[in-house]
C-alpha cells in the first residue's frame, strides 16, 4: 500500500497543487484504494516458439516440452482508486479509478513499476473528472 501511496503523491506533485507537509492544514484530502486478484497465470520467459524444446516419444505419443527457460506467472489485476475530498466536509470533489493487467515476478509487474504507471495514468486527468475507469496497458 505504502508503494502506491508514495507514487500517487509523487504525481501530485507535478500537478498545480501544492502538498503541504502537515496533512491537518491542507484544504483537500486524497484517500488511496489499491486492490490486487490474480486471475490465472501466463507463461513468460525467454524461450520462443521458434526455438525447439525437448522432445519425448511414449510409444505412438511424441509431446514437445519446454525447455525449461519459460516460468508460469500469476496474472494480477491492480486496481488503484484515488478520492479527492474537502477537509471541512468530507464533500468529494474528484475521483478517479484505474486498472492494469500485468504478469507477477517481472519487470513491469513489480509494484513499484505498476504503482508509477497507474498513478500517472490516472492523476494526469485530475482536477478534471474521467470519462470513467481507465485502463491501463
Amino acid at each position: 500500500m505504502r508503494t502506491f501511496t508514495d507514487a500517487v503523491q509523487r504525481t501530485l506533485l507535478r500537478t498545480p497543487f501544492l502538498p503541504l507537509p502537515d496533512p491537518n492544514h491542507s484544504l483537500y484530502i486524497a484517500k488511496v484504494e489499491v486492490s490486487q486478484t490474480q486471475r490465472g497465470v501466463v507463461r513468460s520467459g525467454n524461450d520462443r516458439s521458434d526455438r525447439p524444446g525437448m522432445a519425448a516419444g511414449l510409444g505412438g505419443l511424441s509431446l514437445t516440452l519446454p525447455s525449461g527457460k519459460d516460468q508460469l506467472r500469476g496474472l494480477i489485476v491492480t486496481r488503484l482508486k484515488v478520492t479527492v475530498s474537502l477537509r471541512r466536509d468530507n464533500h468529494v470533489v474528484w475521483t478517479g479509478q484505474a486498472t492494469t493487467v500485468r504478469a507477477s515476478g517481472t519487470r513491469m509487474g513489480d509494484p513499484s513499476v505498476v504503482a508509477a504507471a497507474l498513478s500517472d495514468a490516472l492523476l494526469t486527468w485530475f482536477p478534471r473528472q474521467l470519462p470513467g475507469p481507465l485502463s491501463v496497458p
